[in-house]
């Protein structure tokens, strides 16, 4: 939730800045400033608290001081705050803060962090800390701090206490260090600043008029431009990159930017994209982007359109589904992998990176305009069309709803320049394979580390600043992990409809190899809770529903995308039902041939 802190800022009174203590950590912030951070994440604690009343004082609207100020969002759960921030950092694409206490309130923090790493998020963890006095000697709330992280953050420091002899420039530049490796444009991700601290933590200590007196660093140069901006189509090692049409895309995980230039490079030479769920164009609907890429390359007839592909550039990595990653390894075509990092993003190995901002790789390509992919249009077409009859099908009686009509049915009513976020797991997947092409609505996927943890609280940070709102699609299992978070999407502004596919378990494995165990299946793999979340709704005042028929959902759905805050609704859906029609609708397509179904 998003507080207001001015009663911590009056108790602390005018003095408490004044105290080198409080001075230290304002300083501390104001550097986090330089770097762009506007949202600060505070958890409670009091070795922290220097920290916190600090911020108080900096609060937006709210502080009489010059200088930067910040948004508070504070919440009792580190765990979940921590990837609220993370979805504050997506959406805002600025780095964000997070300030804890010492002790086990730093582990709590480990998911979110490791998910910022693989997402190239600038997430800040600011930790308190004790003394070196007060460690390894029994005190309380005192565990080993430094390097808690490693290896998922970009850098880290573990400053001393305040220190008359250590000067506001020493304190500076120390951040810097850590500061310019997290917010690097070529690598950007978590970092750690660990801060030891001593009592008196509330004011009252030295007076900090003499390291106020000493002179601090300047402001922070401006960061590098990113790998590759303005260069020309050549090779990492500087040899140019012949085209050799015709040619394919396809599009991995991108931003909103980088997918806009991809989609007017191929526009421009009429090249069909492969359109991943995280990419930014999956729910576009024209003529270069193929939706549901996994369904075509699962046809006789999409695998041999693409046959005669001699080129593939790839734009991002993080591919959702397996049959394109396994479609690229085995085709002769040669692929390219264009992104902005240097770490690899090819399973496979084979893949040739090019280390290249997208949006610049993109308007230097100039590929020439090619000929339809033959045979490409007659396998889209019959591919829909045996889909439709194998949806038809396999549907549940009376339009109840299962995962599969849910998710199409949400799609399909997703309201203009509203975010959608399938959770990871089952939920995405069909996203991936089945929604339907709309008008192009953003959407929000958390795939650096596919874990199901803090998506609720995600999916609330990044409500906070997008006034459409966001839909998220979440699995049951997903949702009992966060519950905590209801608290944050109770004080988001903006419609935030939480979307539970509640089959009583773990879905995914109902899909995976481990469903050939069935001995051990449900009790080691589906793990089966029996819960419903009508009373968790009513702890956190969320409206509900309990929606069994595609037009309940309809009415519902439309009522929660108007509401001004979240809503949870609920679809309940009969075990392993979705992976059994999904396997059915593969099994279809996979005996397509050219002529029907």
């Amino acid at each position: 939730m998003t507080e207001k802190m001015s009663q911590a800022g009056s108790e602390a009174g005018s003095d408490t800045s004044h105290d080198l203590t409080a001075a230290w950590a304002t300083a501390i912030l104001t550097r986090l400033a330089a770097y762009g951070v506007r949202d600060l994440c505070i958890a409670p604690g009091s070795r922290s608290a220097p920290l916190a009343l600090a911020a108080g004082r900096m609060q937006d609207a709210e502080s009489a001081e010059p200088g930067p100020h910040f948004t508070l969002h504070t919440h009792f759960d580190e765990r979940g705050l921590a990837f609220y921030a993370l979805g504050l950092c997506r959406q805002r694409q600025r780095p964000v803060a997070i300030v804890t206490t010492s002790g086990t309130a730093l582990p709590n923090l480990y998911p979110a962090l490791v998910e910022a790493r693989y997402s190239y998020l600038p997430l800040i963890a600011l930790t308190a800390d004790r003394p070196p006095e007060l460690l390894d000697c029994g005190a309380n709330q005192a565990i080993t701090q430094p390097g808690l992280f490693a290896p998922h953050v970009r850098a880290e420091v573990s400053l001393p206490p305040p220190d008359l002899h250590l000067s506001p420039g020493w304190l500076a530049l120390r951040l810097d260090a850590v500061l310019r490796r997290g917010c690097d444009p070529q690598a950007p991700g978590p970092v750690h600043i660990n801060v030891q601290l001593r009592e008196p933590l509330y004011g009252g200590g030295e007076s900090a008029a003499v390291w106020l007196a000493q002179p601090t660093a300047p402001a922070p140069a401006p960061l590098a431009t990113p790998v590759g901006s303005g260069c020309g189509v050549e090779g990492n090692e500087g040899e140019p990159v012949a085209l050799q049409p015709p040619l394919l895309f396809v599009a991995g995980a991108l931003k909103e930017s980088e997918a806009a230039a991809v989609l007017a490079c191929a526009e421009a030479a009429a090249i069909p994209i492969l359109a991943d769920i995280g990419s930014q164009l999956r729910l576009t609907d024209h003529r270069c982007v193929i939706g549901g890429g996994e369904l075509l390359l699962a046809t006789a007839a999409g695998r041999e359109a693409f046959s005669g592909v001699r080129q593939v550039f790839q734009f991002g990595g993080r591919l959702t589904g397996k049959r394109i990653a396994q479609w690229l390894t085995q085709h002769t075509a040669e692929h390219y992998l264009v992104s902005p990092y240097t770490d690899i993003h090819d399973p496979a190995w084979r893949a040739q990176p090019l280390y290249s901002d997208i949006a610049a790789f993109c308007q230097t390509l100039q590929p020439p305009q090619q000929a339809p992919l033959p045979g490409l249009a007659a396998a889209r077409t019959t591919q829909d069309r045996c889909l439709s009859q194998a949806l038809t099908a396999t549907a549940p009686p009376n339009g109840e709803l299962d995962e599969l009509s849910a998710v199409a049915t949400t799609v399909a009513e997703l309201p203009e320049q509203m975010a959608l976020f399938p959770g990871n797991s089952l939920a995405i997947r069909i996203c991936d394979l089945l929604a339907p092409a709309v008008s192009g609505q953003p959407c929000i996927t958390q795939r650096g580390a596919s874990g199901i943890d803090g998506l609720i609280a995600t999916a609330a940070g990044h409500a906070f600043y997008h006034s459409p709102g966001v839909t998220a699609i979440l699995g049951d299992l997903s949702v009992l992990h966060d519950l905590n978070s209801l608290e944050l999407a109770a004080a988001v502004p903006h419609p935030l409809v939480l979307i539970v596919l509640n089959n009583d378990g773990g879905g995914i494995f109902d899909w995976l190899p481990a469903r050939t165990h069935p001995a051990v299946q449900r009790q080691l793999f589906r793990m089966p809770h029996g819960r419903d979340f009508a009373h968790a709704a009513a702890q956190f005042a969320l409206p509900y529903r309990r929606c069994s028929d595609v037009a309940t959902l309809q009415a519902v759905y439309r009522e929660a995308c108007a509401h001004p805050g979240a809503s949870l609704l609920e679809v309940p859906c009969a075990p392993q039902q979705a992976s059994e029609r999904l396997t059915e609708l593969l099994r279809r397509l996979a005996e397509v041939e050219g002529g029907g179904c």
